[in-house]
């Protein structure tokens, strides 16, 4: 049986920033196993003709933890370009924020719904957990909840302001409100009282080689400790340590004395011999994603649209919940005077072939964009376990989970699908992992 003191399962950015930190920290006898032929999970770049393509992140923010792993690497965050976000609205790109008379001739929100905004001081706070929905409704009322209300998940967990859970999925400003007496006008003038005093946010990032680029860095620098193609089959819990099974039949016996899983909680239910947490990991859910890229190669759309990109209601019954211009934000990501289109598609077209995709998808764009041409496919990128849903009960569930974990001296958990579906939370959450470990040194 082949024996390792730490064996980190999947080599996400998450699994791969754990491992990169143990053996900063000067652990020697680290194994890092990924049942992909690759490393870097949904973060993958590829160039596609004269376009770089992200495969899966597009938009992440900078955190020092992740600052810290590409210098490691040798490489540098390139801040992005500020370009500000649009929403279609009434079958029309409405560039965010919307100017004064557009907002106060009601066509992109009604006169109740402005009143619902200036009475917000007023409104009666009630006690969570709630969703992002129902968080909206409470402090604005349902007209501002019924058009803006997804706008807030959408582009980042991919799914309806209702089956997300506000505590959940954004916890720093959970924490702020509450700050704040539930209060948003309090919490706004708090900020702009405290503006300049605290300490400087980090904005969307990359690097010259895209973040799949950074995940290749960190995979190389682990040299032979990253073994790919290599699946975890089961896990057992043995005294001073875990016996695994890897490979797809089981066929190689692997024991460790420490084990972190940087998997997806499907995943670890899956491998996971331990009762105490079977019941806690089957509550989890995830949304399935397909990112369509396109190239508009029209140099009159590209000057016209220089922002980060659109939203897209569900009442607007769009094949699509938005689209991002990583062009806008990067340099050389596309030919001057070309417009790289990231799309995400809407629920019912995810699993539909990719012809099926351009046809329903390039004529709305086209549309939308006032362009002469259709669009040209460069990529469909499809994730069946997707975006994990942060649904009201995710914190409070991940929290006894890692409780359970504990008490029967189960492994270490990180990664999106427990302490945020951002790039960057994700590296955190292993660096905070790899810390953890140490520890118990």
């Amino acid at each position: 049986m082949t024996r390792a003191e730490t064996v980190v399962v999947g080599a996400g950015i998450a699994g791969l920033a754990c491992a990169t930190e143990l053996v900063e920290r000067g652990a020697q006898d680290v194994l890092v196993l990924e049942a992909a032929p690759r490393a870097g999970g949904a973060a993958e770049t590829v160039v596609r003709g004269d376009y770089t393509v992200e495969r899966g992140p597009n938009t992440v923010r900078g955190t020092p933890g992740l600052e810290r792993l590409a210098k490691s690497v040798g490489l540098e965050l390139i801040a992005a370009k500020r370009a500000a976000p649009c929403l279609v609205s009434n079958g029309a790109l409405v560039s965010l924020p919307p100017s004064p008379g557009k907002l106060l001739s009601g066509s992109l929100l009604p006169w109740r719904g402005i009143a619902g905004v200036l009475a917000e001081p007023l409104r009666p706070v009630r006690p969570g957990p709630k969703t992002v929905r129902d968080l909206v409704v409470e402090r604005f009322g349902e007209t501002v909840a019924g058009r803006f209300a997804d706008l807030l998940t959408l582009g980042i967990y991919g799914e309806s302001a209702d089956r997300v859970g506000f505590e959940s999925a954004f916890p720093d400003l959970a924490a702020a409100l509450e700050g704040a007496g539930g209060r948003f006008s309090r919490l706004a003038l708090q900020r702009l009282r405290a503006r300049g005093s605290g300490p400087t946010r980090m904005g969307v990032v990359s690097t010259a080689h895209g973040l799949g680029g950074l995940c290749d860095r960190l995979a190389a620098k682990l040299g032979e400790r990253l073994r790919t193609s290599t699946p975890l089959l089961r896990a057992r819990g043995r005294s001073g340590g875990f016996e695994l099974e890897v490979g797809e039949r089981g066929e190689t016996k692997l024991a460790c004395r420490n084990l972190v899983l940087a998997i997806s909680p499907t995943a670890v239910a899956r491998a996971l011999e331990l009762p105490a947490a079977a019941a806690l990991l089957a509550s989890y859910r995830a949304v399935p994603q397909t990112l369509v890229t396109f190239a508009l190669e029209e140099p009159a759309c590209a000057e016209r649209w220089p922002g980060l990109g659109f939203l897209a209601p569900s009442r607007e019954r769009l094949p699509m919940l938005g689209c991002l211009f990583p062009s806008n934000l990067f340099e050389g990501r596309a030919p001057r005077g070309s417009l790289l289109l990231s799309v995400f598609a809407a629920r019912e077209l995810r699993a539909e072939p990719d012809a099926v995709l351009v046809r329903e998808i390039a004529p709305v764009l086209t549309r939308l964009l006032g362009a002469r041409s259709a669009p040209r496919l460069l990529d469909v990128a499809r994730y069946p376990e997707g975006i994990s849903l942060y649904d009201v009960d995710h914190r409070a569930r991940t929290l006894r989970l890692k409780s359970a974990l504990a008490e029967s001296g189960g492994p270490i958990l990180c990664g999106v699908g427990y302490d945020g579906v951002a790039f960057g939370a994700a590296a955190e959450s292993g660096l905070a992992a790899a810390a953890a470990l140490a520890k118990r040194a």
